[in-house]
């Protein structure tokens, strides 16, 4: 159980840096696309819907 739990944190952590990455990509740079913000911001939606399962999965391990 101890790696599954080492595993949810580490994924728990690179989705996050991935959300700070998408989030400073909506402030500073510009799309090629209209699209490609909305785009970041759906990415963000679903990054942070991940960490809330793995979040979850860990709670229930550590019970």
């Amino acid at each position: 159980m101890v790696k599954r739990e080492k595993r949810l944190e580490k994924q728990i952590q690179g989705l996050k840096k991935q959300i700070e990455k998408h989030k400073e990509k909506l402030i500073n740079e510009f799309g090629r696309k209209d699209t490609t913000h909305d785009y970041w911001k759906k990415e963000i939606k679903q990054f942070e819907e991940q960490v809330e399962e793995r979040e979850k999965m860990l709670d229930k391990l550590r019970d």
